[in-house]
């Protein structure tokens, strides 16, 4: 790490002028002519006498990839050190250029020098003024003629030959960080220490799914978060349930509406000794207004209101997600006999919001009754009668989404 760029671009210089006296170029004993290196701007180099070559830092840039190997894992932790603490990773832009009034060879060959000691020094070292040592890589870039000629432009000089080196990545050494604390002299264990009463908090929702598959296997998985139909139960994650002496439910939506429901007769009552981190609720058998009835299919969400220990106020937790989904009995399955048409039984079907596809072959809604590749809802929301389309042959599953919600694998169809 530095604390001035300077150094860097003396360290450059001294490179070429270092290796000018014994450059392959010459012949002789001797190099026919004398350089002047200097890191000044290639108009402000035409100023002095003899040949010239100007290493000029003409742009910095932050280097956000290696500024990233200090930040990311400190800094979005809490007590991450502060900026000004962290190192400034910056990579340095060379203009070089060489000057020789009237004479190009001596300009060509201050060049050819300084590429090829550049070349041979991918990577260089050196030493700040406090003794603190410093490394980067020097590459040479590819920039476009258009590009350099609009950097020419932009000084008073005309246009010369010149090339763009990139080194990188300098480390500015930052602010130094405060003294680390003492060391620890004392440490206290609690067994079992009292919760705080405002602690409770609603998390998520979990559902274990069990379905039956052609094959007469039972595939088990968990949703979360969950998707329930009418008469499933989910369980509620969270912390400090425990704690709660009572809990008033609301589930609000669907969504995009905002209605809400307080459906506390959902909760079970809770384990004994209570869970601190889990409670169960069970949706009604039948579709109808909540709470004596499940939800129309939709998505929506679950607050909860409690009450804490004595001498604690009430309090809300977060809301979580909870989607409803229509739900498709397992009658006569997992693969139900052939038939000219088939009739799939269960509640929350609604016309007009639903959708029925074999695999991913959809059926189309039909207003009266179903001709092949249709489907038809029964006016209570308890039956779809469908018939396949001519011609499709092989397993299927019939897959039902009401209001964008699939619900649960339940039945298939052998074609």
């Amino acid at each position: 790490m530095i604390f001035d760029l300077s150094v860097v671009t003396d360290t450059l210089t001294k490179l070429v002028t270092a290796a000018w006296q014994t450059a392959p170029l010459w012949t002789g004993a001797t190099p026919p002519f004398g350089i002047t290196v200097t890191g000044l701007s290639p108009d402000a180099a035409r100023a002095g006498h003899g040949a010239q070559l100007s290493m000029y830092l003409y742009h910095v840039e932050e280097n956000s990839a290696q500024e990233s190997l200090f930040w990311t894992a400190r800094s979005q932790t809490a007590g991450g050190p502060p900026l000004k603490y962290q190192p400034l990773a910056l990579d340095l832009y060379y203009l070089l250029s060489s000057f020789a009034d009237g004479n190009y060879v001596q300009e060509q060959q201050a060049m050819s020098i300084a590429m090829r000691v550049f070349h041979e020094n991918p990577i260089v070292r050196g030493v700040d003024a406090s003794g603190q040592p410093w490394e980067l890589t020097l590459t040479l870039e590819r920039r476009s003629y258009d590009e350099l000629s609009r950097l020419w432009q932009a000084t008073t000089s005309a246009l010369r030959m010149s090339a763009v080196y990139r080194a990188a990545v300098v480390l500015i050494e930052p602010e130094a960080g405060p003294p680390p604390g003492p060391p620890v002299s004392e440490v206290d264990i609690a067994v079992e220490p009292t919760p705080d009463p405002r602690t409770a908090a609603l998390l998520g929702t979990q559902r274990d799914v069990r379905s039956t598959v052609p094959s007469n296997h039972v595939v088990t998985f968990v949703q979360d978060p969950a998707t329930a139909a009418a008469g499933q139960t989910v369980s509620l994650v969270g912390t400090g349930f425990n704690t709660i002496a009572t809990a008033t439910l609301l589930l609000t939506g669907p969504y995009p509406a905002t209605g809400q429901s307080d459906v506390s007769a959902w909760l079970l009552p809770p384990a004994q000794p209570p869970s601190a981190i889990r409670r169960t609720i069970t949706l009604p058998a039948a579709t109808g207004n909540p709470p004596a009835g499940a939800p129309v299919p939709g998505r929506y969400r679950l607050q909860m209101e409690a009450t804490a220990a004595p001498g604690a106020g009430p309090f809300s937790t977060a809301g979580v997600p909870l989607s409803i989904a229509a739900r498709v009995d397992a009658t006569g399955g997992p693969v139900l006999a052939p038939a000219a048409r088939y009739v799939i039984t269960g509640t929350g079907f609604t016309a007009g919001a639903t959708q029925v596809l074999l695999g991913t072959v959809p059926l189309q809604a039909a207003a009266g009754a179903p001709v092949a590749g249709q489907f038809a809802i029964n006016p209570a929301g308890t039956s779809i009668t469908l018939v396949p389309p001519a011609g499709l042959t092989g397993t299927y599953q019939i897959r039902v989404r009401v209001a964008g919600v699939e619900s649960d694998p339940a039945l298939w169809l052998a074609l």
